[in-house]
């Protein structure tokens, strides 16, 4: 519980890459990574530089830096640049579009060579983005997917697809509670957005043929104390509930430290959506039953490889996808080590 307690401590401060959804039409599912990549530090290696050639100053237009996970995809960003020996130019929206899109224009003025972005808004930074492709700026997007309009302007995209990981999540459900007509429910982000449609969808398509029963979905804003009072209600109304999953992290802490309060840690699980490595703690300790891996920051380094190549003449993908490792108890020291890595989409 005291685990739990300083988890929520730092919660507010946790938003992730959640901030920015997406409005694509949802893909079918990937298998969940067993094993995505081989053994790596969590601290990376100082980067070997490389061989002299054109600095670029790089524009990053970041939701907003008060996230840990937007503060990784800027420190990957930069490490990669110093081996290139470019420099970053680092604009926080603090997650507001109209502040974004006035950022945007700034970095066109600039006349940077490449705009990396964070967006606030899955809509609004169009016009913004149509400046930076008529002035010659690449924009390269990260985290989060907007609508059709917006991406089909970008040079490329790396992220995550929200289908496939809520997919994973609700697979492992499916596969675990096999014939216990087990009740789930979903604490989703914010209701609407293309991301928490897509949960919604996963959740539908993957139960549909199970004996697993929907209590339903519930907007937890991805908010930690908003998801703790979803959660303690539940358990009022559902006594016999068996799995709530999380469509992020920040909200899986609420919900399992309401869970701990009501002395049901271990026979109501928490499923989640994992971007940060330090909540790994929390499946290894049980708050966390199982929690689809990914960590998206991440994003940040291979968007400046990604531009180098671009530079140098190569051919980028439309976008780039990570796949989940779904992390339990069993598997959490294999997941400690997981190198991640950015795979064009199918």
């Amino acid at each position: 519980m005291k685990k739990l307690t300083a988890m929520l401590l730092i919660l507010a401060m946790t938003a992730g890459l959640a901030g920015c959804k997406t409005s694509t039409p949802a893909a079918e599912p990937e298998p969940a990574a067993e094993n995505a990549g081989q053994s790596a530090e969590e601290e990376q290696p100082p980067v070997e530089e490389a061989a002299a050639g054109e600095v670029k100053n790089i524009g990053i237009a970041i939701y907003s830096m008060a996230a840990d996970s937007c503060v990784g995809v800027v420190e990957e960003a930069k490490r990669v640049a110093e081996k290139y020996g470019w420099t970053i130019t680092l604009l926080d929206a603090d997650g507001d579009p109209a502040t974004q899109a006035d950022q945007m224009n700034t970095l066109v003025s600039q006349k940077v060579d490449a705009i990396i972005l964070n967006p606030t808004d899955t809509t609004s930074l169009k016009p913004s983005i149509e400046a930076a492709v008529e002035a010659g700026i690449p924009v390269f997007g990260v985290g989060m997917e907007m609508d059709d309009a917006c991406m089909s302007l970008l040079v490329s995209f790396a992220g995550m697809d929200d289908y496939t990981i809520a997919a994973a999540n609700f697979e492992w459900v499916a596969k675990t509670y096999a014939g216990t007509d087990a009740k789930c429910a979903l604490i989703s982000g914010t209701a609407g957005t293309d991301s928490t449609n897509k949960t919604e969808q996963a959740m539908e398509d993957v139960l549909k043929d199970t004996d697993i029963i929907s209590v339903g979905s519930f907007d937890g804003n991805y908010d930690a104390a908003q998801a703790m009072s979803i959660t303690e209600d539940l358990l009022v109304r559902n006594p016999d509930l068996t799995v709530i999953v999380c469509q992020d992290h920040v909200m899986a802490g609420g919900a399992a430290s309401a869970i701990a309060d009501a002395g049901k840690t271990g026979e109501v699980a928490v499923v989640a959506t994992v971007g940060m490595s330090e909540y790994l703690e929390y499946v290894e300790d049980g708050s966390i039953d199982c929690a689809a891996y990914v960590l998206l920051y991440k994003a940040g380094g291979f968007a400046v490889e990604a531009l180098h190549d671009y530079f140098e003449g190569s051919e980028l993908a439309e976008k780039y996808y990570l796949a989940p490792f779904m992390a339990t108890k069993d598997n959490v020291e294999d997941a400690k080590n997981i190198q991640f890595d950015f795979n064009p989409a199918k």
